[in-house]
């Protein structure tokens, strides 16, 4: 054994020529011994699975698989290390309050709520399931296309946080997506709040918990010093939970002078737009907690080139989080085969991916939008409720983040960004802020749990300080909360599988800005397009004609215009139907015996070249007669067209109206049971845009509901839009009245610059037996 370990010394070593040698050390593996922290671990394949389905499911074989195989080898050391959990009572807490929060949001499936927003998502996750992947959308309508050769568009968007549930749902069913879409969720923000709290214990985990649930701007207080308070309508409803209504969307919106920009709260991007709160949570805390972790560097370029999959927009604003680490680390430590082989075609697939079809929006510098006289009144509103306030005391009370290369990039970011817009939104800054905000509320937690810089200081100052932060953060945390209280405006619980198709009101959303109807050569060549479903099913029953053709669906009408679409998005489909048994009818519009929808074309065409298609929904009960036809801008009927009905509404109405109203004035009010019928004729369109009011006093106070005898009266204001009906030139509403003896109404229309008319009716005495 000495003999041979002496022949071994004389064997001269393998040299390398430097420059192979420096390239072997670029890309050997990371040579950190640390193992990234069980959390980190769970981040980076929550981050990465979506990306994984996507490849093996939508491309070609040759293409996904090997890429897939080549991810999980890149990850392999990144996630090397104990999977054994060591769980404490902070951490089942914390996973308790995630559960309790995705609850309280739409994807937690218990509240009803109908947004735009949760409707594209919804849609999202039932076209992911409904067709084979890759995922090219079935088009009924393209039955009524006169052009054979129509191919369906490929479902184009940012699809991280609907892959998964979207593939469960396809593998077990639209009903799977009930516990899929919860679960998935849960599992983000959980380990999302898991990251934030990683570094705190006991009582400052519970409180950094507190303002990542609740953090957000001063909007109220913006609100309340522009005046704005009045838009926004707080009631009780009978289970003693708030309930909330603010005019024209979030609060965020409100006070910033006509200006379009916003910084979302953390509950409203939760409640609202999970697929990019989600993945802005776990990219910010994951750059943030392992800034120098030579494994997470190692394969950070690849993790990254995921980021637009799941969102374009949070993408953009990690950008300055990617230059801190460069400039912290320099290039070497990013260097590694994973990085330098897998994060540019990756980058390159998602982006030629999530560039196909239209991306022609609205953008430009805020100056071009706005006067200068008005920005000045808009930034201090902004800039000082949002976050600069925070900025400043954080500068003030942490020396040791004036350095900060984060905290730099931060504030940099929160103060640039709303000079330039993109989107009709300005979707750009609503998502790209995620992050900066997230660090922000990040650095306010971290301050307000230190106990030590307060024994530090020893100064009456760094007290003030916390307590202005304390007071700004309560103040913020109002925004959250009205948030919660307008999400309560529900109806009963919602069921995915109640959706059978795409929703007919977002077919132009899908066709401009969701959908590559003509996809790109390179992204076909690699797109696997065995399974493209069918196209076109069986037209309907053509049982009207007029300046749009009328075919009867089970479910529907389809209305098609041969001659070209128009560009007018004012106009408007309306329908008429006669119930063949009135029963059928909600209890609102029972008194009429009609059913009344109308559909803005702007939502409801789809285009084939030069033929208009729409389909508007009809009731669910059976009908008697129907006329269906377009509105124009002025209100006056376009045209219209009519199948077994002209002969029920005349008649109808006018013995609805055929006794002397109760009240006389710009609408005539008739009492029909315990129904008043509000009918005006000629109508026009102006009458039907203020809302109504109607205060009922009782005979005995004690039968108002709880909350109201401390007013004396019932409130059941009302809009037009869902208690009327636009008959011809005429309109009638219907309210109901409630149940108890009643001695006084009240009504009229109002305005936010007063009431429009107003009378008062006192019903006759019932004298006693």
């Amino acid at each position: 054994m000495r003999g041979n370990s002496a022949m071994d010394s004389r064997i001269p070593a393998l040299r390398l020529p430097p420059a192979v040698s420096r390239v072997a050390a670029w890309i050997r593996p990371a040579d950190d011994a640390r193992e990234l922290p069980l959390v980190h671990r769970l981040a980076v394949i929550y981050l990465m699975l979506p990306m994984v389905i996507w490849l093996v499911g939508w491309f070609e074989w040759w293409l996904g698989i090997p890429a897939a195989i080549l991810l999980a080898a890149a990850f392999w050391q990144a996630l090397c290390g104990s999977w054994r959990p060591s769980p404490r009572v902070a951490t089942i807490a914390i996973l308790a309050v995630a559960a309790c929060w995705m609850m309280a949001t739409p994807a937690g499936g218990v509240l009803n709520i109908r947004s735009v927003d949760w409707d594209g998502h919804r849609t999202h996750l039932i076209e992911l399931g409904r067709h084979p992947q890759p995922t090219f959308l079935l088009e009924p309508l393209a039955a009524y296309a006169p052009d054979e050769d129509y191919s369906p568009p490929l479902l184009r968007y940012y699809l991280g946080y609907f892959m998964a549930p979207g593939l469960v749902g396809h593998w077990l069913g639209r009903a799977a997506l009930n516990w899929a879409v919860p679960i998935w969720t849960w599992i983000g923000v959980a380990l999302v709040l898991l990251m934030f709290t990683r570094e705190r214990r006991g009582w400052a985990a519970a409180l950094a918990v507190l303002i990542f649930v609740f953090f957000g701007g001063m909007d109220i207080l913006r609100i309340m010093l522009t005046g704005e308070w009045r838009l926004i309508d707080i009631q009780v409803e009978w289970d003693g939970l708030p309930g909330v209504s603010v005019e024209r969307g979030h609060i965020e919106w409100r006070g910033l002078l006509g200006v379009v920009t916003q910084y979302s709260s953390n509950m409203t991007a939760l409640m609202w737009v999970p697929q990019h709160f989600i993945p802005a949570g776990l990219y910010t805390f994951l750059i943030l907690q392992l800034r120098g972790h030579r494994r997470f560097l190692a394969v950070s370029g690849v993790l990254l080139a995921a980021a637009p999959f799941w969102s374009a927009f949070v993408a953009v604003g990690l950008l300055p989080l990617i230059a801190v680490l460069l400039w912290e680390n320099g290039i070497r430590p990013f260097l590694r085969w994973p990085n330098l082989l897998l994060a540019v075609p990756l980058a390159a697939v998602t982006a030629l991916y999530l560039t196909s079809g239209q991306t022609d929006f609205p953008s430009g510098w805020i100056w071009e939008r706005h006067e200068w006289p008005l920005l000045v009144r808009w930034a201090p509103l902004f800039y000082l409720s949002e976050f600069l306030l925070l900025v400043f005391l954080l500068w003030a009370l942490r020396p040791d983040l004036r350095r900060e290369p984060f905290f730099i990039a931060c504030t940099a970011m929160l103060l640039l960004m709303p000079l330039y817009y993109f989107g009709a939104s300005n979707v750009l800054l609503l998502r790209a802020s995620l992050p900066p905000l997230l660090l922000l509320c990040y650095y306010c937690a971290e301050t307000l749990s230190q106990r030590t810089r307060a024994r530090t200081y020893g100064r009456g100052w760094y007290t003030v300080g916390i307590a202005c932060m304390t007071a700004i953060l309560a103040i913020g945390s109002v925004t959250a909360l009205l948030e919660l209280g307008r999400a309560r405006d529900s109806d009963g619980r919602f069921r995915f599988e109640d959706w059978d198709h795409t929703p007919t009101f977002l077919s132009r959303w899908w066709q401009k800005e969701n959908t590559a109807p003509h996809i790109p050569n390179m992204l076909q060549l690699l797109l696997d397009e065995d399974d493209i479903p069918p196209t076109y099913q069986r037209r309907g029953e053509l049982i009207a004609q007029s300046k749009f053709d009328v075919y009867r669906e089970e479910d529907s009408l389809v209305l098609v215009n041969y001659s070209g679409c128009r560009e007018d998005d004012s106009e408007q489909f309306f329908l008429y139907a006669v119930p063949a048994d009135r029963n059928d009818l909600p209890a609102e519009t029972r008194a009429l015996g009609l059913h009344y929808s109308q559909v803005s074309e702007r939502n409801a065409v789809r285009t084939f070249g030069e033929t208009c298609v729409a389909r508007v929904p009809m009731p669910k009960y059976p009908v008697a007669g129907f006329r269906v036809g377009q509105r124009s801008q002025d209100d006056s009927v376009d045209w219209e067209a009519s199948y077994e009905f002209d002969t029920h509404l005349d008649p109808l109405y006018r013995s609805l109206t055929s006794g002397d109203p109760i009240i006389r004035s710009q609408f005539d009010v008739y009492l029909d049971g315990n129904r008043l019928i509000y009918v005006k004729e000629p109508c026009a369109q102006a009458d039907t845009e203020h809302r109504f009011f109607l205060h009922v006093f009782p005979i005995d106070e004690a039968d108002l509901p709880g909350e109201r005898r401390q007013y004396g009266f019932d409130n059941l204001d009302f809009g037009f839009g869902i208690y009327g009906i636009p008959i011809d030139d005429r309109c009638a509403a219907v309210r109901s009245l409630p149940d108890y003896d009643i001695a006084t109404i009240a009504t009229g229309q109002f305005t936010a610059a007063g009431e429009v008319w107003r009378d008062v009716y006192a019903f006759p005495v019932q004298e006693s037996e």
